[in-house]
Protein backbone atom coordinates (compact mmCIF):
# COMPACT_ATOMS: atom_id res chain seq x y z
CA UNK A 1 0.00 0.00 0.00
CA UNK A 2 2.82 2.38 0.88
CA UNK A 3 4.58 1.51 -2.35
CA UNK A 4 1.48 2.49 -4.35
CA UNK A 5 1.29 5.91 -2.66
CA UNK A 6 4.97 6.63 -3.26
CA UNK A 7 4.69 5.47 -6.84
CA UNK A 8 1.70 7.77 -7.59
CA UNK A 9 3.38 10.79 -5.98
CA UNK A 10 6.59 10.07 -7.86
CA UNK A 11 4.72 9.56 -11.13
CA UNK A 12 2.76 12.82 -10.80
CA UNK A 13 5.83 14.85 -9.85
CA UNK A 14 7.81 13.29 -12.72
CA UNK A 15 5.04 14.16 -15.17
CA UNK A 16 5.12 17.80 -13.99
CA UNK A 17 8.87 17.94 -14.46
CA UNK A 18 8.68 16.59 -18.00
CA UNK A 19 5.70 18.70 -19.03
CA UNK A 20 6.25 21.55 -21.46
CA UNK A 21 5.83 24.49 -19.10
CA UNK A 22 7.40 26.91 -21.59
CA UNK A 23 4.69 26.29 -24.19
CA UNK A 24 3.00 29.66 -23.61
CA UNK A 25 4.82 32.84 -24.53
CA UNK A 26 4.29 35.30 -21.69
CA UNK A 27 4.68 38.35 -23.91
CA UNK A 28 1.98 37.32 -26.36
CA UNK A 29 -1.64 37.21 -25.12
CA UNK A 30 -3.95 34.29 -25.74
CA UNK A 31 -6.09 34.29 -28.86
CA UNK A 32 -9.24 35.32 -26.97
CA UNK A 33 -7.40 38.27 -25.37
CA UNK A 34 -6.17 39.77 -28.61
CA UNK A 35 -7.98 42.83 -29.86
CA UNK A 36 -9.13 42.43 -33.40
CA UNK A 37 -7.65 45.33 -35.23
CA UNK A 38 -7.75 45.94 -38.95
CA UNK A 39 -7.17 42.81 -40.94
CA UNK A 40 -4.87 44.30 -43.53
CA UNK A 41 -3.01 41.67 -45.47
CA UNK A 42 0.72 41.75 -44.91
CA UNK A 43 2.16 42.27 -48.33
CA UNK A 44 4.78 44.31 -50.05
CA UNK A 45 2.26 46.06 -52.30
CA UNK A 46 1.88 49.47 -50.66
CA UNK A 47 -0.96 50.56 -52.96
CA UNK A 48 -2.98 47.54 -51.87
CA UNK A 49 -2.33 48.35 -48.21
CA UNK A 50 -3.37 51.97 -48.68
CA UNK A 51 -6.62 51.06 -50.41
CA UNK A 52 -7.47 48.41 -47.83
CA UNK A 53 -6.82 50.82 -44.96
CA UNK A 54 -8.91 53.49 -46.70
CA UNK A 55 -11.73 50.99 -47.24
CA UNK A 56 -11.60 49.95 -43.59
CA UNK A 57 -11.73 53.58 -42.41
CA UNK A 58 -14.71 54.29 -44.69
CA UNK A 59 -16.45 51.22 -43.31
CA UNK A 60 -15.87 52.35 -39.72
CA UNK A 61 -17.21 55.82 -40.51
CA UNK A 62 -20.33 54.47 -42.22
CA UNK A 63 -20.87 52.00 -39.40
CA UNK A 64 -20.68 54.73 -36.75
CA UNK A 65 -23.02 56.93 -38.80
CA UNK A 66 -25.60 54.13 -39.01
CA UNK A 67 -25.34 53.58 -35.26
CA UNK A 68 -25.92 57.26 -34.44
CA UNK A 69 -28.86 57.54 -36.86
CA UNK A 70 -30.36 54.38 -35.41
CA UNK A 71 -30.08 55.73 -31.86
CA UNK A 72 -31.72 59.02 -32.82
CA UNK A 73 -34.55 57.19 -34.61
CA UNK A 74 -35.11 54.93 -31.60
CA UNK A 75 -35.30 57.88 -29.19
CA UNK A 76 -37.79 59.69 -31.43
CA UNK A 77 -39.91 56.53 -31.71
CA UNK A 78 -39.82 56.09 -27.92
CA UNK A 79 -40.93 59.69 -27.40
CA UNK A 80 -43.73 59.24 -29.92
CA UNK A 81 -44.87 56.05 -28.16
CA UNK A 82 -44.85 57.83 -24.81
CA UNK A 83 -46.99 60.71 -26.09
CA UNK A 84 -49.44 58.30 -27.77
CA UNK A 85 -49.83 56.32 -24.53
CA UNK A 86 -50.44 59.50 -22.54
CA UNK A 87 -53.10 60.61 -25.05
CA UNK A 88 -54.71 57.16 -24.88
CA UNK A 89 -54.78 57.29 -21.06
CA UNK A 90 -56.39 60.74 -21.10
CA UNK A 91 -59.00 59.54 -23.59
CA UNK A 92 -59.91 56.49 -21.51
CA UNK A 93 -60.01 58.53 -18.29
CA UNK A 94 -62.41 61.00 -19.91
CA UNK A 95 -64.59 58.17 -21.22
CA UNK A 96 -64.60 56.49 -17.80
CA UNK A 97 -65.61 59.76 -16.10
CA UNK A 98 -68.40 60.19 -18.66
CA UNK A 99 -69.71 56.69 -17.91
CA UNK A 100 -69.73 57.37 -14.16
CA UNK A 101 -71.47 60.68 -14.77
CA UNK A 102 -74.02 59.01 -17.06
CA UNK A 103 -75.08 56.57 -14.34
CA UNK A 104 -74.80 59.10 -11.51
CA UNK A 105 -72.19 57.16 -9.57
CA UNK A 106 -69.18 58.70 -7.89
CA UNK A 107 -65.92 57.24 -9.16
CA UNK A 108 -63.98 55.20 -6.60
CA UNK A 109 -61.10 56.87 -4.83
CA UNK A 110 -57.53 55.81 -5.47
CA UNK A 111 -56.67 52.98 -3.15
CA UNK A 112 -52.93 52.99 -3.71
CA UNK A 113 -52.33 53.91 -0.06
CA UNK A 114 -54.70 51.22 1.21
CA UNK A 115 -53.46 48.45 -1.06
CA UNK A 116 -51.37 46.96 1.75
CA UNK A 117 -54.37 46.61 4.09
CA UNK A 118 -55.56 43.38 2.49
CA UNK A 119 -52.17 41.71 2.24
CA UNK A 120 -50.61 39.33 4.71
CA UNK A 121 -47.46 41.43 5.06
CA UNK A 122 -47.20 43.34 8.29
CA UNK A 123 -46.32 46.99 7.95
CA UNK A 124 -46.51 49.25 11.00
CA UNK A 125 -48.65 52.38 10.70
CA UNK A 126 -46.46 54.56 12.91
CA UNK A 127 -42.86 53.72 12.25
CA UNK A 128 -41.60 55.91 15.08
CA UNK A 129 -43.37 53.88 17.77
CA UNK A 130 -42.21 50.48 16.55
CA UNK A 131 -39.59 49.04 18.86
CA UNK A 132 -36.96 46.65 17.74
CA UNK A 133 -36.82 43.25 19.41
CA UNK A 134 -33.09 43.76 19.79
CA UNK A 135 -31.88 45.99 22.57
CA UNK A 136 -29.62 48.79 21.48
CA UNK A 137 -26.15 48.63 22.91
CA UNK A 138 -25.19 51.51 25.18
CA UNK A 139 -21.75 52.93 24.63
Amino acid sequence: MNFLKYFTVLFISFSFVLSNYTGVNKKEPFSFQKEKQGSVIKSENNNLKKELIQLENEFKGDYDEIKTHYKSKITSIKDMQKSEIQALKKNYNNRRKAIYKKYGVKPPKNQDNNSMNNSDVYSPKNKDTVKSPYKKLKK
